[in-house]
């Protein structure tokens, strides 16, 4: 379900924070750039594990930011496909469930998917769950 990702990315870092120790502005930069978002083939990123090397710190002509390579490591939410896993039931229809694990809301699963038997009834009062 979690993952520890290796990544290399070139990072522009601007120059309102150069006035920290170069490790927590690029912990920072790169919290902004990659923290819940969703990466195609790696998943919902979660938190910056850890950095393990920095290179560059480059001022291009022009610009006041320096432009680093940065090689870390991130722990994303990928659960695989028949995983089980506990969540809360935001939404259900006759279409399917929408489920929420708290920090991340947009869980679907179909109704065709659902373990058998399983069925969907109205509300009787008219309520959406």
């Amino acid at each position: 379900m979690f993952y520890l990702s290796k990544i290399e990315h070139t990072l522009r870092l601007p120059p309102h924070l150069l006035r920290l120790p170069l490790n927590e502005a690029i912990k920072l930069e790169l919290e902004n750039v990659f923290l819940d978002k969703v990466i195609a083939n790696l998943g919902l990123c979660i938190s910056i594990y850890d950095i393990k090397e920095i290179e560059g710190g480059f001022v291009y002509p022009g610009e006041g930011a320096s432009t680093h390579t940065v090689k870390f490591r991130l722990v994303v939410f990928r659960p695989f496909v028949g995983e089980i896993i506990a969540a809360k039931l935001k939404e259900s229809d006759a279409n399917g469930l929408r489920l929420s694990l708290g920090f991340f809301e947009d869980i679907y699963v179909p109704s065709h998917l659902l373990p058998s038997p399983s069925r969907s009834e109205p509300d009787p009062y008219g309520r959406l769950l």
